[in-house]
């Protein structure tokens, strides 16, 4: 997904992305910079960090990876029964 950035309409963006085989979606009309995840992966995030202090940007970022490696798959699932429902 992009918005309608001038970078992202430009012609070399556009082959770049069909060589890779990416298909770009549109933000809907409606919210052009919000994101599912902004409702469903970051306040669940900032539930299990923000009790937490940090004293490197490597130890947040390994927090959440693990934060993130101990999620169920049924977490992922509701997000993308999110995204389909959207589209």
């Amino acid at each position: 997904m992009h918005n309608n950035a001038l970078a992202h309409l430009a012609l070399a963006t556009h082959k770049k992305l069909a060589y890779l085989c990416f298909q770009c979606l549109d933000h809907p009309p409606h919210s052009p910079d919000l994101a599912l995840s902004d409702y469903h992966l970051f306040p669940e995030l900032e539930k299990q960090l923000k009790v937490r202090h940090f004293l490197s940007d490597a130890e947040a970022i390994a927090a959440t990876e693990t934060w993130l490696d101990r999620l169920p798959s049924e977490f992922f699932f509701k997000w993308l029964a999110k995204v389909s429902a959207m589209g």
